[in-house]
């Protein structure tokens, strides 16, 4: 329940759930690789062992039943919702989710400096500050902060608006998440404050909910890693 306004009690409905789930370390991530389509080889051993240590929180029942699969199709994100998915699904679907690939979860596109180290890519291109020209493509032939976040919006709205009632599994990436917690808060990509970073594996949790016929977002958690604790100490 919700307080209005004018102090009175205002019923809420909840329309969908996202778990928008991080990948684990990836090859890209230990060599310093850009990692994108061309540039993206999955997980390392380590990457596969955060996210079993997630699939295993899943497995626990203390999360919520999860109804509906879609991953980024990129490898990295591919292989750890693959990962997850034998502890997802409630009833007779349990383990035997179909995962949707989204295009449109994928990372931030940044076009002829993907598959090339970092610091190539930089010293060939000279990437823009996102914070500084927001709505300047980081680099030419990529996107812009702007258009980065107004593509997983879309793609958020759009999966949350198809599975209605439910609780959808979203394994994606770090700029996923934070682009997420742009759109629940309403931050402009012109706001040049903090930004938000996100472990790897880390669940953070929106609700879409309708409050006297107004559509809202709300952020149940954010950047929950608490499985890593055994992985990070072993």
């Amino acid at each position: 329940m919700w307080m209005s306004a004018a102090g009175d009690m205002a019923d809420e409905q909840l329309l969908s759930r996202l778990l928008i789930v991080r990948h684990g370390e990836s090859v890209a991530m230990a060599e310093g690789i850009v990692g994108g389509p061309r540039g993206c080889r999955g997980l390392t051993d380590r990457g596969r062992t955060q996210a079993a240590a997630l699939r295993d929180r899943f497995a626990s029942g203390r999360e919520p039943e999860v109804h509906v699969a879609y991953s980024s199709p990129l490898p990295r994100a591919r292989e750890t919702t693959d990962i997850v998915l034998p502890a997802l699904g409630n009833g007779p679907e349990h383990g035997k989710l179909e995962v949707h690939l989204h295009d449109d979860l994928e990372e931030m596109r940044l076009g002829p400096a993907d598959g090339m180290t970092w610091e190539a890519a930089r010293e060939r291109f000279g990437f823009i500050q996102p914070m500084d020209q927001p709505y300047t493509p980081v680099v030419e032939g990529g996107e812009s902060r702007a258009g980065f976040r107004h593509r997983v919006a879309q793609a958020l709205n759009d999966i949350a608006a198809a599975h209605v009632g439910k609780t959808v599994f979203v394994g994606c990436h770090g700029g996923i998440s934070s682009a997420a917690m742009a759109m629940a808060f309403g931050i402009a990509p012109s706001h040049r404050g903090v930004g938000v970073v996100t472990a790897v594996t880390a669940i953070t949790e929106l609700e879409l909910l309708e409050l006297n016929g107004r559509r809202l977002w709300q952020v149940r958690r954010f950047n929950d890693a608490a499985h890593l604790a055994a992985v990070e100490a072993a």
